[in-house]
């Protein structure tokens, strides 16, 4: 066998082993729906965190821990942060199920339409 035909061989072997490795060098993205869940996984962890914070506050106030000033103002805090994390996840839920039609444009134009249409009769 002749140099060349050796080179060539070698440069094949090289380009065989980099495309068999290239994934194993890059990593995987993350699917739209993956990262949809895991976010709604955070905000429904983060919503049962307010609702057992607000059970102790009303725990420490029924024993008299904290007085009734403290109490009002600490509850509308928690109560405030458990309404945003509300609309959080209700918003996450609204994505999820319009990821859920997939890429068919029909069933896309059709979600906007009635969204659009839904808006107008609110107001």
């Amino acid at each position: 066998m002749s140099v060349f035909g050796l080179l060539i061989g070698l440069a094949l072997l090289v380009a065989l082993v980099l495309a068999l490795a290239w994934p194993f060098f890059v990593p995987p993205q993350p699917s739209l729906d993956d990262q949809l869940e895991r976010q709604r996984q955070r905000a429904q962890a983060y919503y049962e965190r307010i609702l057992t914070n607000i059970r102790d506050l009303d725990e420490d106030f029924q024993t008299g821990k904290i007085d009734q000033a403290e109490y009002q103002a600490e509850r509308e805090v928690w109560a405030a942060r458990g309404v945003v994390v509300l609309g959080l996840l209700d918003d996450l839920s609204r994505r999820q199920a319009f990821t859920d039609l997939g890429a068919d444009a029909a069933h896309i134009d059709a979600a906007i339409e009635a969204a659009v249409q839904a808006r107008r009769q609110e107001a």
